[in-house]
């Protein structure tokens, strides 16, 4: 039997983060859109930007301003089955919220390039 994907694991800029469960991935590139023209149904391709939702868990010793929005990082996303995604140009869209419980911080990164990684 097959396995599937249960946990993905996080590095920004080279740091390992432990998410909770939840976590999500949209790779970036072209998207469908639909243009409707009198009776018919016509398409454009725009290009849309990869995404990566994880809520990662603050540790003693770690800082909450490594999930700056300044700038621009390496972010890899990596699966327990083998396949990984690197993206190079990724930045955070908001400082996050941590939480007491437990130190959840839910982050969103965006990204316009990535390389797969296949086991």
């Amino acid at each position: 039997m097959a396995q599937s994907i249960g946990i993905l694991k996080i590095w920004w800029r080279g740091k390992y983060y432990e998410c909770v469960a939840g976590s999500s991935i949209k790779l970036p590139g072209m998207s469908n859109k639909t243009q409707v023209t009198g009776t018919s149904v016509q398409r454009y391709q725009t290009f849309s930007a990869g995404e990566v939702k994880a809520t990662v868990i603050l540790n003693e010793g770690m800082s909450l301003d490594a999930f700056d929005t300044d700038s621009v990082g390496e972010l890899q996303v990596q699966t327990l089955t083998g396949q990984a995604w690197v993206m190079p140009d990724a930045f955070i869209l908001d400082k996050p919220t941590m939480t007491d419980e437990g130190g959840k911080c839910p982050v969103t990164w965006n990204a316009g390039t990535y390389q797969e990684i296949l086991k």
